[in-house]
């Protein structure tokens, strides 16, 4: 673990506290790293090489990269506050106590059973899968692939991170910490603009961290620090270290996660939702991998993350470093090698000797040179040893433990992607760039292509002053400064090899999509970008192409003699990176996921014995008090109800009062029923529906006087019908003069049910008269009850007499005890859900989303009459008269009695002349339940042209086995509506 060859670290540089040591655990090992480390860096110093296993192939993979861009070192962590199942080793601060562990390999990265994979490569090249696993049936090979697939396991423990969400409207929102972005910042404070400015890192300055720069002849560190400084000197600049731009959305709205941390871990994390009306893109870019036969050994690494390791981290990454390019930043990366001490016996040069401005500075430092050369192949497995250089005429080998490529630069313009715009490639510099910016933003820097950094200050204060000039603001002219560092350069790429096997050739080194993969796709016609991933799945993995991409593309363009440009990229796609669900959910789980609702007499259900349950709101199913447990107290209840008078609380249900001179033809647009003829004191039942012409809602209205109704939609979907009301009074029909309030929470509703129903309303000294002959069914009154007021209806979900009396909420619990204490000789019963709901099974009433579903209209459940009297429009009347809607073909509301057995809901309705399973089905049972009043099995069923087959006996299958029943009306229950009319 400690060997110096393959990583150590260096005895001084980087911008770590070396006085600081920082203890934490890799696999069971445990090492040691500083304060400022990653764990991608400490674990590097500590000589760890191989880091993870590929996904097909199951070969050795080691760093490649320091950020997100890597494609190799997912890992599992755990700090003192959380644990990440898979995230980037360079993605992770070191903390005291850390444990990681790799998430790949069996029984660890060293050694990987599954790399016998290696020996199969010829036959499991691209899309095998699609042409091998198919016979004799593809759910054989599921199991094993679902298995094989993802990073890392979910744990168990609750974590002790803290979440939080966070809002903010900014003026410029500036992202990406580095060179550009903070002279672009800035040029921008102090002139009155709210800006913020993020950057992922945990310290701002981007590559000056550790690349060779001076700024006036000062070090690029103290340039840096006075100007965060400054920065944090205006009261209207907001600095948000360690955090990631995640996603862009129309009208410059961005999610950014923060993450804040002490010496233990990460112990919050922050999710902004922020929109902004200016944006400054300074991501910068990232390294390009070369393309040569077995480039994806281990100790091969980035050319620029080999710098950074080596400026920011004090780390050296192999004792003897070979350094490929076909770009002048590769000289950087032999030079700053050269500087900390690490042996570079040779630079290879895709290039002429000409198109190198650094190779006379390399070689001062030590560094042989040899140009018009390719890697042709390296040796090693679990370690590079050496690399294969040929030039024009001659083949060498060269002994090394690390190998650093740069093949050019691909600027970080995901974000401008989530807003739809399409990359343009820009052959000079061989990049893909943002020409065409969404409207307010401003690319700079790296963003945008640059390669020198005086274009890139200059490219910042002129995006600077063109926010100030669009926004009014007058800006100070920043003075030019001398910059003092290496040109990145030019760049001459050399895509596809001229030598090496492309069957070796690894382009996604997490996928293992090799050269021969995109040869073979070609072949195979999979020519477009995006049927290029999906086949290959290149840059599909969680790195999602950023060392991948272009390469992909660039050899896909070659081998079909088409310009890269032509070739496109795919749909960059939110998030950026990685995002955990938690931190999206935030502290919404649990209750504050969804907030129980709680009845407003719900302390009076509790002291019954009432055994809640989550309706939508807490409600009670059954009461303790009825039996000794749910099914006779069930009875119990029903039986109260058919024979005496049982009591239910209903006031969960939707309460919407419509109001205005346009209310009763507003609410007739809804309601397939009309509304506009109802009457003061009226009530009326009906359904309404979406534009498709399948049943949206049920329920009630009632007409409380001229001009004031009250819409009663189910307790479901009482938020959803206002939602519907309230976005087609403002978006469709604008001069309607109506208004519309929710008042459901303002109103508790106690309905009273049974024979008795009556005698206990009186019971409550109604100040309006309750007799037969005035308040009929269907009908609304408005007065008191036991001293209060009180809206009575009389409608009934049970087939009996009932009453629903509504009483402001805070009278609820006193209404409930007071029905119950004045019940003496009546008896009366609480009633739950479960009795409620089979009661009115038994009428044959439905219940909405258990006996409709997403294709049900009303001519499927006996209402086509009402459809055909209205001549006016409603909403979805027009659907109602399509083929689909018609067809004879249609699923129809029926009743089912068991002739033997027990009926279930979800029951199949057997096809005709079935008596076996698997076979046919002609409909299902919705609802069912054992009738106490009729002394057998019943219930409701969607049945193909059930309303032409009542009386047909039928075959269903049922709790597991075949029973026979007979198709019935709905209605078992009081047919002729005596009892409900008494």
């Amino acid at each position: 673990m400690t060997s110096a060859k393959h990583g150590y670290r260096l005895a001084a540089g980087g911008v770590i506290d070396r006085q600081r040591a920082v203890s934490f655990s890799y696999n069971g090992d445990h090492l040691r790293g500083y304060a400022g480390d990653t764990l991608a860096s400490a674990l590097i110093a500590n000589g760890v090489g191989v880091i993870g296993r590929s996904f097909k192939y199951h070969r050795p993979r080691g760093f490649y990269g320091t950020g997100t861009e890597d494609p190799n070192s997912m890992l599992a962590v755990r700090d003192a506050y959380g644990f990440e199942p898979a995230i980037r080793a360079g993605q992770v601060r070191l903390s005291e106590g850390l444990e990681a562990c790799s998430v790949s390999g069996w029984p660890s990265p060293e050694f990987d059973v599954a790399a016998i994979a290696q020996l199969a490569s010829n036959v499991l090249g691209a899309g095998f899968y699609y042409k091998t696993m198919m016979w004799p049936n593809w759910r054989l090979f599921e199991p094993f692939i679902r298995r094989s697939t993802g990073f890392g396991r979910l744990d168990s423990a609750i974590s002790r991170r803290e979440m939080h969400h966070r809002h903010e409207v900014a003026d410029v929102l500036v992202i990406g910490g580095g060179p550009a972005g903070l002279t672009a910042a800035r040029q921008l404070a102090h002139s009155g603009l709210k800006i913020v400015l993020v950057d992922d890192q945990p310290r701002l300055g981007g590559a000056l961290l550790w690349e060779a720069v001076s700024f006036d002849g000062v070090p690029a560190s103290e340039w840096v620090d006075r100007t965060v400084d400054a920065l944090k000197a205006d009261a209207n600049v907001t600095i948000l270290t360690s955090t990631m731009a995640t996603a862009a959305y129309e009208d410059n709205a961005f999610t950014l996660v923060e993450q804040r941390a002490d010496e233990h871990g990460v112990r919050a994390e922050h999710h902004w939702k922020l929109r902004a009306a200016n944006v400054v893109l300074a991501t910068g870019m990232v390294d390009r991998p070369l393309l040569f036969a077995d480039n994806d050994r281990p100790g091969i690494m980035l050319g620029s993350s080999v710098r950074r390791l080596i400026g920011e981290f004090g780390v050296a990454p192999a004792d003897r470093l070979t350094v490929y390019t076909n770009n002048d930043s590769g000289y950087l990366t032999a030079i700053a090698a050269r500087k900390a001490g690490i042996d570079v016996p040779v630079l290879v040069d895709t290039r002429p000797q000409g198109q190198a401005i650094h190779a006379a500075a390399a070689e001062q430092s030590g560094v042989r040179c040899v140009f018009d050369s390719q890697i042709e192949g390296t040796s090693g497995y679990k370690h590079l040893k050496a690399v294969t250089v040929r030039g024009s005429s001659t083949v060498e080998s060269i002994r090394c433990s690390g190998l650093a490529v740069s093949g050019g630069w691909t600027p970080l313009i995901q974000l401008a992607g989530h807003r739809g715009v399409k990359p343009v490639y820009q052959e000079r510099e061989s990049m893909f760039v943002v020409r065409a910016a969404p409207p307010g933003w401003h690319v700079i820097g790296g963003a945008a292509g640059s390669l020198h950094l005086t274009t890139t200050l200059a490219q910042a204060r002129a995006a600077a002053s063109a926010i100030g000039s669009d926004r009014g603001v007058p800006m100070e002219q920043g003075a030019d400064v001398s910059v003092d560092c290496m040109s990145y350069g030019s760049i001459s790429p050399q895509w596809i090899p001229d030598c090496g096997a492309r069957s070796r050739m690894w382009v996604d080194f997490q996928n293992d999509v090799k050269v021969s993969d995109l040869d073979l796709a070609a072949r195979e016609n999979y020519v477009s970008v995006e049927h290029l991933k999906r086949y290959t799945t290149l840059g599909m993995g969680t790195d999602q192409g950023r060392t991948s991409n272009i390469n992909g593309l660039a050899v896909m363009a070659g081998l079909t003699d088409r310009a890269i440009n032509a070739v496109g990229t795919t749909t960059f796609r939110p998030p950026y990176s990685a995002v955990r669900m938690g931190t999206i959910a935030n502290r919404r789980d649990g209750d504050l996921h969804q907030p129980r609702r709680y009845l407003p007499a719900h302390a009076i259900h509790e002291k019954l014995g009432g055994v809640l349950e989550d309706f939508g709101w807490e409600r009670p199913d059954w009461y303790r008090s009825n039996g000794a447990d749910r099914e006779s107290a069930v009875e119990a209840e029903m039986v109260a109800v058919r024979n005496h008078v049982g009591v239910f609380d209903g006031s969960s249900l939707g309460k919407i009062e419509v109001t205005g001179p346009d209310a009763g033809l507003f609410l007739s647009r809804f309601y397939v029923s009309n509304m506009a003829t109802l009457k003061p004191g009226g009530v009326r039942y009906s359904v309404m529906l979406k534009e498709d012409g399948v049943i949206f809602d049920d329920g009630v209205v009632a007409c409380l006087g001229p001009n004031h109704f009250l819409a009663g939609p189910t307790s479901g979907n009482a938020e959803a019908v206002a939602g519907w009301f309230e976005q087609w009074r403002q978006t469709e029909w604008p001069t309607m003069r109506v208004a519309v309030a929710t008042v459901t929470a303002n109103w508790a509703s106690i309905a009273i049910a049974g024979p008795c129903a009556r005698d206990l309303l009186a019971r409550l000294e109604p100040d309006f008269d309750i007799s037969p002959e005035v308040f009929k069914h269907m009908q609304v009154r408005e007065g008191h009850v036991a001293g209060v007021p009180a809206r009575v209806a009389r409608v009934s979900f049970t087939g009996e007499l009932q009453y629903e009396v509504s009483v402001p909420s805070r009278y609820a619990a006193s209404l409930l005890n007071t029905l119950l204490e004045r019940g003496s000789g009546l008896t009366p019963r609480a009633v739950g859900m479960e009795a409620w709901l089979r009661l009115r099974l038994e009428k044959g009433y439905i219940h909405l989303g258990s006996d409709t579903n997403g294709r049900t209209t009303p001519l499927d459940i006996g209402m086509g009459g009402i459809v055909a009297k209205r001549k006016d429009d409603f909403l979805g009347k027009r659907s109602l008269s399509l083929a689909f809607a018609t067809s004879e073909e249609r699923e129809q509301l029926v009743g089912v009695e068991a002739i033997d057995g027990t009926l279930q809901a979800g029951g199949r309705i057997l096809a005709s002349g079935h008596e076996r399973t698997p076979c046919p089905s002609e409909g299902y049972i919705t609802s069912a339940c054992f009738s106490p009043s009729l002394g057998k099995s019943i219930g409701l069923a969607l049945v193909v042209r059930g309303s032409e087959r009542k009386g047909e006996t039928v075959s269903v299958f049922s709790g597991g086995s075949i029973i026979r029943c007979r198709l019935t009306s709905p209605t078992f229950y009081d047919a002729e509506n005596k009892r409900l009319n008494a």
